[in-house]
């Protein structure tokens, strides 16, 4: 039987290199299933095919471990390796997680050197920590956090692929559930509906069905039910491939009232203007204060902490918040979503990911923005 192949789609070694050399590090330990997955290929996300390595993380760890020459060693559950071939140049094998500490107190010895930097996540398990502590010598640790988000903000041509598809997932799963909404249902059975719909549509996993009727917390899946003339939320995320997507689409049980119809119109129009602002050499903060210039010309008062954020493993990988500098570049995949309330107090707002190009940035979805009307 021929060996199978997980390699990772979207790491650059010699990006990653040069980014932990500007940094000055000897080393880089990673133990969050994103990037693991991301530096190796390993499995290891909740939305994987089986997501039983996830699953039982807390006794079966997974680490990859980045040396300054560009060579990565994985340490993962042995059950997970065998007759697999990972994008790592060292696999080693644990069954358990005394075993994992027992491989890492290897790796450390092996590597470590007198003044060594040692990169690490900031969700570092504290029993790693422990290890490092009874090292000799002990290394100098720096928090890298930084290293994997510059790294993972630039999406490769397979990766923009997953999310594509992915995205493509929503927009049907949308579609289906807003002609599917009926009077009297609940939002427990509006939400167990999406949850299978996504799957069924192709979706490897779920990444949040947030859906709410009127102006309840959309956040919590409470058991309303539906009623005339109510908003309906409908903001999904499919995962596919590991990567996910996320988009939200309003629905209306009714003649949509002219007063919500004109609000959601504006904050329809401020997002659009703001994909069409994401071109390289712009950075995020003034992409932040370019959002607050368009709420303003057409008179919405805003309700939002950042202008939106970027998208691929996770839902919310970066933020793009007005203190911070980072350049847009081709590659990225950001999503821009903007709010204000109405007079009922729901969220109205409009949510589009956009590929950034050397061109016209391109809107991954192709669901109308409009509000459903569902005259019911």
């Amino acid at each position: 039987m021929s060996q199978v192949s997980f390699k990772p789609v979207g790491l650059d070694r010699e990006r990653l290199r040069a980014l932990m050399a500007e940094r000055k590090l000897d080393g880089l330990l990673l133990s969050s299933p994103e990037n693991v997955f991301y530096t190796t290929g390993y499995p290891a996300l909740p939305s994987s095919g089986n997501p039983i390595i996830y699953a039982l993380h807390n006794q079966l760890p997974c680490f990859a471990f980045v040396h300054k020459e560009g060579t990565i060693s994985l340490l993962a559950w042995g059950g997970a390796v065998m007759g697999i071939d990972y994008g790592a140049d060292d696999v080693r094998m644990l069954f358990n997680r005394d075993m994992a500490v027992a491989e890492l107190t290897g790796l450390f010895t092996e590597v470590l050197r007198a003044e060594y930097a040692l990169g690490v996540e900031s969700t570092l398990p504290y029993y790693v920590y422990e290890v490092l502590q009874h090292q000799a010598p002990t290394p100098r640790l720096v928090t890298a956090d930084d290293i994997l988000q510059r790294l993972r903000l630039i999406k490769a041509p397979a990766e923009v692929a997953r999310i594509r598809k992915s995205t493509a997932i929503i927009d049907q799963t949308v579609l289906e559930l807003a002609q599917g909404l009926r009077l009297g249902m609940s939002r427990l059975e509006l939400i167990r509906e999406a949850k299978w719909r996504l799957q069924y549509n192709g979706a490897d996993g779920v990444d949040h069905v947030t859906v709410a009727f009127g102006s309840a917390n959309p956040e919590v899946a409470l058991d309303e039910v539906l009623e005339r003339n109510q908003i309906v939320t409908l903001d999904l995320g499919a995962a596919y491939g590991g990567y996910v997507s996320d988009n939200r689409r309003l629905a209306y049980t009714g003649a949509v009232p002219p007063a919500l119809k004109e609000l959601h119109g504006k904050l329809c129009w401020i997002v659009a203007e703001m994909g069409r602002s994401l071109r390289p050499g712009r950075t995020f903060s003034e992409l932040h204060a370019r959002a607050f210039e368009l709420y303003a010309a057409v008179g919405v008062e805003p309700m939002f902490l950042h202008a939106g954020h970027s998208i691929g493993l996770q839902v919310d990988e970066y933020w793009i918040l007005g203190d911070d500098h980072t350049p847009v570049q081709p590659g990225m995949v950001l999503n821009i979503e903007l709010y204000s309330a109405s007079e009922e107090g729901v969220m109205i707002g409009d949510e589009e990911t956009f590929l950034v190009t050397d061109g016209e940035p391109e809107r991954l979805s192709s669901l109308p923005v409009d509000i459903i009307e569902r005259r019911l």
